[in-house]
């Protein structure tokens, strides 16, 4: 929480909020959808990508700093069906979605119920867990497919339009296992923490801190913004970046 103290999430949570997401996603009709996540580097929106590309379709991270005539070319580009959105983006998403010719279901990772056509995650998490204790384990029991695509990557676009990758889940598995080789996140004998700072849709901070940190069991902690490194660096107890 901006401004607030750092809140600990254990790695049976996580699980549990990934599959009750999952199995919503699922519920709503999104299997095999390609779904857009967009907003600051957050809880929400680690669940959000884990939900999708280990079940129900394509996830496709977007760049929150895009402006919205931009949004709305990668959002047509990449066939979103649904966009999963952090509030501080929202009002930018509601002029991208407005120059796209096609239909987009919106999620909300901070509103606490739905509101009109906007759904909340929360309600969805909390839906899938009732559907779990139920006996659907649709999402629980997919295979995941190691070789079908399940992220869709925009490179930053630099030297012209963004160019989308096609990653599946080897292509990040090799990339984690391998770089654990000469990486050691559990050198010391008390817990690793590490501060993720880059922006997740980076598929450098998300494969090297989130993903290697999960395959090594060492903690990670959200930077709240450039201003407040030193500062969450004390209060995390940060030992690596």
């Amino acid at each position: 929480r901006l401004g607030g103290e750092y809140l600990p999430i254990t790695f049976a949570q996580v699980k549990s909020d990934v599959d009750a997401f999952g199995t919503a996603l699922l519920r709503e009709g999104l299997s095999d959808a390609h779904v857009g996540v967009i907003g600051e580097n957050r809880y929400e929106w680690m669940v959000s990508y884990l939900a999708v590309a280990n079940g129900p379709g394509v996830i496709v991270p977007l760049d929150r700093e895009l402006p919205a005539h931009e949004i709305a070319a990668l959002t047509e580009r990449a066939e979103l069906a649904t966009i999963i959105y952090s509030s501080k983006v929202e009002q930018k998403l509601e002029e991208a979605l407005k120059l796209v010719p096609h239909s987009v279901r919106l999620i909300s990772m901070d509103s606490d119920r739905a509101q009109g056509d906007v759904l909340s995650m929360s309600e969805l998490i909390a839906e899938g867990n009732r559907r779990i204790q139920e006996g659907d384990t649709r999402f629980i029991d997919r295979e995941v497919d190691a070789e079908g695509m399940s992220m869709l990557l925009f490179t930053s676009g630099t030297t012209g339009l963004a160019k989308g990758v096609m990653l599946n889940h080897r292509n990040l598995a090799s990339n984690i296992y391998n770089m654990s080789k000469f990486v050691d996140l559990t050198v010391h004998e008390k817990q690793q923490v590490g501060l993720s700072l880059l922006p997740m849709h980076h598929t450098y901070e998300f494969t090297c801190t989130i993903l290697a940190s999960f395959y090594q069991g060492a903690t990670i902690a959200f930077c709240e913004g450039l201003k407040y490194i030193v500062k969450n660096m004390e209060e995390a107890h940060v030992t690596y970046m």
